[in-house]
């Protein structure tokens, strides 16, 4: 088994890139149109804004402050 660990910046840089990635394709999505098709254009948008979306929640939560300690550290 593989495992990767990250610091919480790095964490929130990758989420932060992705959802550039994200807005870059829904800025580009129009162009596509003519070879897409409107439904599937519209899904696409869908699809992007809600990943979007559950992008910023992860964020938010990953910048929360805890509310109490787990215990478990060293």
């Amino acid at each position: 088994m593989f495992t990767i660990f990250m610091t919480l910046e790095e964490g929130l840089e990758l989420i932060e890139n992705y959802k550039k990635g994200l807005q870059k394709f829904l800025e580009t999505l129009p162009e596509q149109s003519v070879q897409l098709g409107s439904e599937m254009i519209k899904i696409l948008t869908m699809n992007s804004k809600n990943e979007i979306a559950n992008l910023e929640a992860i964020e938010k939560a990953l910048k929360r402050e805890p509310k109490y300690e787990s215990g478990l550290s060293e």
